[in-house]
This record gives structure tokens, C-alpha cells and sequence, in this order.
């Protein structure tokens, strides 16, 4: 609580808290196991409590922490403990194990005040050392893409910056990063930076998935209808062929190429 309390005097208060960062994983770094149910009643009587008698009950507390394929199991075991449903504001996931997309519309049908974020994800130099810029910047937009598509509503880098060893790491667990430094007092911004601009530049705060569909296996899409009424539809084309495309919306079209990479189109203005 004193982190917080010291924080918060700063002008810098935490909105957020996890109970642990992958709390089934024993790591090379800090780590501490907790089963499904220890951290249920954990956060529903010690943390929550906890926070509230030191008048942070404002803060949002989400469990699990950890790779997506688990989220709907691990909800399920924690939500279990009495209060714990009440106490927790939703689930945190990371992407290293996969997609499993579905587990997160699981977790999304069966809890729905539950919020879901998307925590950490990096392209670690130890699985990708021969991944090239573009495949790092794909990955990138196929995630957030189906993350969003499935119900998360924040999606948070693990690391923005990174010096040019992709470091710094006090385990050796070296990264790529959207903006690296390049050795030289400067800093170089990649491609995955841009690509995560097509999301964050154009889908406002507040915007709300809409329903988009599309005639090929071989572009990913999703829309979102912004709080200025506008829409936005990203799509990923990462086939190595181009795509004739018409974006249509109540007899409306819009015919486009859709190249190789990943664009943004404006739909019309929403109709006041």
C-alpha cells in the first residue's frame, strides 16, 4: 500500500493492479505460485479490503496475468471464492502460447462485467532471433485485431522502448521492441510501431467494436464505431498478394486495393 500511497502524492495514482505476473510460471525472475483459488481469496479478502481501508478502493484488480489459453479455466476457479467476482474488475492475458482467441470469448460470455486487458506481449529474441520486421509487426496486428475482436478493451506493449541489445535485463531475456535505441543517442522506430499506430491512431478512447465481415480467409479486419461517430476499419493483409476490396455500409462502397500490410479506412460519418 505504501507503493501506492507514495504514487498517488506524486500525481501519478495506479489505476490498475494484478494479484501477480503469471502466477503458474516459476520464472528466472520474481515469481510466486498461486492456484486459481488462492488468488481468488486472495484479492477478495486481502488485497480489496486492503486497498479500501487505505482509501484506494478506486482501484481496478484483475487476476491471472498470464497466457490466454488458461483465462476462462483460471476465471473460472477464482470467481469461484466467495466475493471474488465482486472484488475483481477482470483478467489480464499475455500472448505467449498462441492465439486461443476463443478462450477469451469464453471468459467474455461467462463474465461479462468482467473486463479483459491484454498485459505483456514481446517478440523475444530467443523464440524470433530470425523473424524479420515485418513478420514482428504482423504479429503485432494479428493480435490486437483478435484480441479485440474477441473482448478485450486495453492492450498494453511490454516494452515500448528497449535499448539496442533489447535489453535492458538482468536475466538475459533480451527483446525486440517498436522503438529501440540505436547505440548512438538516437532512437529507431520500426515497423511494428506503425503498425500499432493504425490501431491506437485512428480507434479512439471509448470506441465500440461493430460488426465487419469479410469474403477472404486471407485479410483480417475488424471495425469500430468511434464517440465522434466515425468509423474505423483496420485490416491486415499478410498473404503476399493483393486484395480487391469493396467497404460497404448501407448501400454505400468504397473500393479499395489492399496491399500487402496493414491500413486503416474511414467508414461514412455516423448520422446524428
Amino acid at each position: 500500500m505504501r507503493y501506492l500511497l507514495e504514487l498517488k502524492k506524486e500525481g501519478l495514482p495506479v489505476k490498475y493492479l494484478t494479484v501477480q505476473n503469471e502466477p503458474e510460471a516459476v520464472q528466472t525472475w520474481d515469481s510466486c505460485i498461486y492456484t486459481a483459488r488462492e488468488e481468488g481469496a486472495f484479492a477478495a479478502e486481502y488485497l480489496k479490503p486492503a486497498l479500501e481501508k487505505a482509501g484506494l478502493g478506486d482501484i481496478q484488480i484483475f487476476i491471472w496475468n498470464h497466457n490466454k489459453e488458461n483465462a476462462y479455466h483460471r476465471a473460472r476457479g477464482s470467481f469461484a471464492v466467495p466475493g471474488c467476482r465482486e472484488a475483481v474488475s477482470g483478467v489480464a492475458v499475455h500472448w505467449y502460447t498462441g492465439d486461443h482467441f476463443e478462450a477469451l470469448e469464453a471468459v467474455k460470455k461467462a463474465y461479462p462485467e468482467q473486463r479483459i486487458f491484454f498485459t505483456e506481449g514481446c517478440v523475444e529474441y530467443s523464440g524470433f532471433a530470425d523473424s524479420g520486421e515485418v513478420q514482428k509487426a504482423e504479429m503485432y496486428a494479428h493480435d490486437i485485431l483478435g484480441n479485440l475482436k474477441a473482448g478485450v478493451e486495453v492492450y498494453f506493449d511490454w516494452n515500448l522502448l528497449l535499448d539496442a541489445g533489447g535489453g535492458p535485463n538482468h536475466v538475459g531475456n533480451f527483446c525486440a521492441a517498436p522503438v529501440m535505441c540505436d547505440g548512438k543517442g538516437g532512437i529507431e522506430k520500426r515497423l511494428s510501431y506503425y503498425y500499432i499506430g493504425q490501431f491506437s491512431r485512428y480507434v479512439k478512447p471509448g470506441a465500440r467494436r461493430i460488426l465487419a465481415s469479410c469474403y477472404t480467409s486471407g485479410l483480417e479486419t475488424a471495425a469500430f464505431l468511434n464517440p465522434d461517430g466515425s468509423r474505423a476499419a483496420v485490416l491486415l493483409n499478410p498473404a503476399g498478394q493483393a486484395f480487391p476490396l469493396c467497404l460497404a455500409e448501407e448501400g454505400a462502397c468504397v473500393s479499395l486495393q489492399v496491399e500487402p500490410t496493414v491500413s486503416v479506412r474511414w467508414l461514412m460519418k455516423r448520422n446524428k
